[in-house]
């Protein structure tokens, strides 16, 4: 079964609108929480991540994203150590998990040493860990598949396309299916990049979901005149409900 997660701005938060909990009515899996997404997602606020995982209860699916700010995904030292600390912020707010990806600034290939370190926090506070599209970003995707499956990874967000090129994950079926072929369902293939309602049945239809554990992404594809409701979102929700 193709699972969906809504990705919520949480700049968009306050006392009368909880897009979280309406994520969560409309039949969201996972929801991943990102500010700035003018910025492509930056780190939410301790405070927007409590109230995330209010909104959500004891469900499990609460991810949030670790990207101390906007650009490429090559980081400083000490960019690096507020990471860190911006994961243990995550757990403690209640998160079930991170999501970032971390690449050298030479090659954009994965840093390994800086990755593993990441993930060994991420370890020590039993969260989850996705790779984001920092994974699209890079010019090796399925050498760098083989390093993510043996680092253990849980998820690989990518639309199959170039970060930073124009287009949709229905562009990207062919490298999608490369990449659910690879993993072989050891990592889940979240699927993401444009996915909506009105797309993404042509694009689950062209992907070799037997072989894999796939989910879908959507950020405006669960959003009504740019705010994210449960309509919408269960629109999303039961478009994938065959697959």
């Amino acid at each position: 079964m193709v699972k969906v997660e809504a990705c919520i701005n949480s700049d968009a938060i306050d006392g009368f609108n909880n897009p979280i909990k309406s994520a969560y009515l409309g039949g969201a899996a996972r929801v991943e929480l990102c500010s700035s997404m003018q910025f492509y997602g930056l780190t939410p606020k301790k405070e927007h991540i409590i109230e995330a995982r209010k909104a959500f209860g004891n469900k499990k699916g609460l991810m949030v994203m670790i990207r101390p700010r906007k650009g490429d995904f090559s980081y400083s030292k000490q960019e690096i150590i507020i990471m860190h600390r911006q994961i243990q912020m995550a757990a403690e707010a209640g998160a079930d998990g991170v999501v970032f990806g971390v690449l050298q600034k030479s090659d954009n290939r994965l840093n390994k040493s800086v990755f593993e370190e990441l993930l060994q926090t991420c370890n020590s506070n039993n969260l989850q860990l996705t790779f984001h599209r920092a994974f699209d970003a890079c010019p090796n995707p399925l050498e760098t598949l083989d390093q993510l499956l043996e680092l253990g990874v849980d998820r690989i967000l990518t639309s199959g396309i170039p970060w930073g090129q124009k287009g949709n994950a229905l562009e990207g079926v062919g490298k999608l299916n490369k990449y659910i072929s690879q993993v072989n369902g050891k990592i889940e293939i979240v699927v993401g990049g444009g996915v909506n309602p009105s797309n993404v049945k042509k694009i689950l239809n062209n992907l070799s979901l037997k072989k894999g554990n796939v989910s879908v992404h959507a950020y405006s594809g669960v959003q009504e005149n740019g705010i994210t409701t449960a309509t919408a979102t269960k629109t999303l929700v039961d478009a994938v409900k065959d697959f």
